[in-house]
């Protein structure tokens, strides 16, 4: 395996495949749901969640992993040699897994760990995770694989359109988004990433609008450049299926996935959620 073990949390939408080809660690946050504790991914599917959330009253409560849960992982990962270990996860701005990743890494000393913020979520997260597997199968050193996820979390640009802010308002995570509280009667919110924090950026009037809108500002923001992308759904196949339609019209799309909203995302985004992450090839997928 490669001297240097890497680490995500189970909000990055990692395939199982992938995880496993790569030998990437997963910590899963937490849902409480009808009473029930969940590891995210583990006990319970995006399928299973989305299904229960339009009934489920109250609303699921998440939480990050505890410093012990990393402590365990890197501890893991120590006794089988590595020489540094890689930890990549969700926003600090919007969850607290970052500050137990770090609690964790001061008290294992030895090997170092350096935790990386994506500043984003899912797609961003994802991508992220990728451009380190691939700096260390380059050969990359720690500190030029953590360059390399630096690099990707600088050029990705996230998107999302939520069917209602409730769960974000309900869940505290609504950040600068709350100035379009209280006038979507009428609208659809089209949110982004604005310093790790999740942000108002346009409204629009009809969800088949907000889709057009977010490859739209896409372009705006990315250009001519060929791109990855990578739609993310909370349980919305159709809406996301003409986004991906829509793609290729606007952008020069290189390669496209669509990945499953995780359940601790989607508790806080709720049914009908439909992102859209964009990186320039060159960023992330360098020659």
């Amino acid at each position: 395996m490669s001297p240097i073990g890497i680490v995500s949390d189970s909000t990055a939408g990692l395939a199982p495949e992938y995880i496993h080809q790569h030998r990437i660690r997963i910590v899963p946050l937490y849902i409480e749901m009808e009473g029930k504790t969940y590891r995210d991914g583990i006990d319970i599917t995006p399928e299973e969640f989305y299904a229960r959330l339009p009934h489920c009253d109250p609303l699921p409560v998440t939480s990050q992993p505890s410093v012990g849960d990393f402590l365990q992982v890197y501890q893991e990962l120590a006794q089988e040699g590595v020489e540094g270990i890689i930890s990549v996860h969700l926003s600090a701005e919007i969850s607290g897994t970052i500050n137990s990743a770090h609690l964790a890494a001061e008290k294992l000393g030895d090997p170092p760990v350096r935790v990386v913020d994506t500043r984003c979520g899912a797609g961003g997260h994802l991508l992220t995770i990728e451009a380190v597997v691939q700096a260390l199968e380059r050969g990359a050193t720690l500190d030029e694989a953590v360059a390399a996820a630096q690099a990707v979390i600088e050029g990705q640009k996230t998107l999302f359109v939520v069917d209602t802010l409730e769960y974000l308002y309900k869940g505290g995570r609504i950040g600068g988004a709350a100035a379009f509280l209280g006038s979507l009667l009428q609208f659809k919110p089209l949110l982004y990433f604005k310093d790790g924090r999740i942000d108002g950026l346009e409204r629009v009037r009809t969800s088949s609008r907000a889709l057009r809108r977010m490859v739209e500002i896409m372009r705006d923001w990315l250009g001519d450049e060929p791109i990855q992308a990578i739609v993310m759904a909370a349980a919305c196949p159709d809406k996301a299926q003409t986004l991906r339609e829509l793609l290729p019209q606007y952008l020069q799309i290189v390669k496209l996935r669509t990945t499953a909203i995780s359940p601790v995302l989607g508790a806080h985004t709720g049914n009908g959620t439909l992102g859209l992450c964009c990186c320039p090839i060159s960023i992330c997928q360098p020659e």
